[in-house]
């Protein structure tokens, strides 16, 4: 079928775009001297996970044990941090994986005996991670399998990533003071991955909005609207106001994430005059620059990628605008 002819709102996979992006990460890993390890939390598909593992990802990454429990992987990363009440189903995971988690404490490291295990440094995103290498030596003492260094650049601009870099290199050689190999300095994010090479430390990156690009990406320089492989069909529903259009996809199917720096949601890549300012959980208020029409169908490229899978059960993909298939979003809501 035509994907013009889905149901709306319809989430919808272009697999040319898709697999470019795909290979073309792997392909910069392999440029930059480290390994791929994707965040999956952005598509949460067992199949798109297995895509990635295919065209030579060492492993996943995933943000809670949920996620690892219905995805594929032999090597799974669970960056966050995980507390001792969830011990039982790491070590039941750990059975058939090789299985680590990040740390940013003494507890909770202590908590989590035989589990291998990552120790987070800040290195200026402000979230999780220690501030000083004598915390980082101090944890790694109470690891039971302690695997390397963790870090998140996030939005960093090219001088944070060398005052990370420096801060990467102090931790690592605290480690090594203390006894301890250092063999992983695990980084990196879609946003932070073109400037991997500023922290020569680091041994494997983990992108993971990329596999899809979104409004964010195309807003800030990280990717062209044509390698936006995941898009949301939507109907106009409504042209009272003047100068405006409302269409049936709202926070409950975009999420409430705005385009980084841009502040609106999403954009329409057929209708650039086109700007979504405010959305109600199933109105996306447009400002429309041309005319709209009443049932008009329209693709909207969502800001945050990632929380948008999130909201949807499954997702249609194909090429050159046709239904192929549809894959189920199988760790969506997997938040425990």
């Amino acid at each position: 079928m035509d994907a013009l002819d889905l149901d709306t709102p319809s989430v919808y996979v272009d697999l040319d775009a898709l697999e470019r992006n795909v290979a073309t990460m792997q392909r910069r890993c392999r440029e930059w001297g480290v390994a791929l390890r994707p965040h999956t939390k952005t598509h949460k598909i067992p199949e798109i996970a297995r895509m990635q593992l295919d065209a030579g990802a060492v492993g996943i990454t995933v943000a809670k044990i949920g996620e690892a429990e219905v995805l594929p992987g032999d090597d799974v990363l669970i960056a966050y941090p995980i507390m001792s009440a969830k011990l039982a189903r790491l070590r039941a995971l750990a059975e058939t994986r090789r299985v680590a988690v990040v740390v940013d404490s003494v507890e909770a490291a202590r908590g989590l005996p035989g589990i291998g295990a990552f120790v987070e440094v800040d290195v200026g995103a402000g979230r999780c991670g220690v501030a000083t290498p004598g915390q980082a030596v101090e944890i790694a003492r109470a690891c039971a399998d302690f695997r390397g260094l963790f870090y998140w650049p996030a939005w960093l601009d090219e001088e944070g990533f060398r005052r990370a870099s420096a801060q990467v290199d102090a931790h690592v050689a605290a480690l090594g003071g203390a006894g301890f190999a250092v063999p992983v300095v695990s980084g990196g994010s879609t946003p932070g991955a073109a400037k991997t090479p500023l922290i020569p430390a680091t041994t494997e990156i983990r992108p993971g909005t990329y596999v899809f690009n979104d409004a964010s990406c195309v807003a800030n320089g990280l990717a062209p609207v044509q390698d936006c492989a995941l898009r949301v069909l939507v109907t106009v529903v409504s042209t009272a106001v003047p100068g405006q259009c409302l269409v049936d996809g709202g926070s409950k199917t975009f999420s409430s994430d705005a385009t980084v720096g841009v502040g609106t949601f999403g954009l329409f890549p057929d209708r650039p005059d086109w700007t979504m300012h405010k959305m109600n959980e199933e109105h996306g208020y447009v400002k429309a620059g041309s005319p709209a029409r009443i049932g008009e169908k329209v693709w909207a490229i969502p800001s945050h990628v990632c929380a948008t899978v999130n909201m949807h059960d499954q997702v249609a993909y194909g090429r050159n605008g046709r239904v192929d298939g549809t894959w189920r979003v199988a760790a969506r809501g997997r938040v425990q």
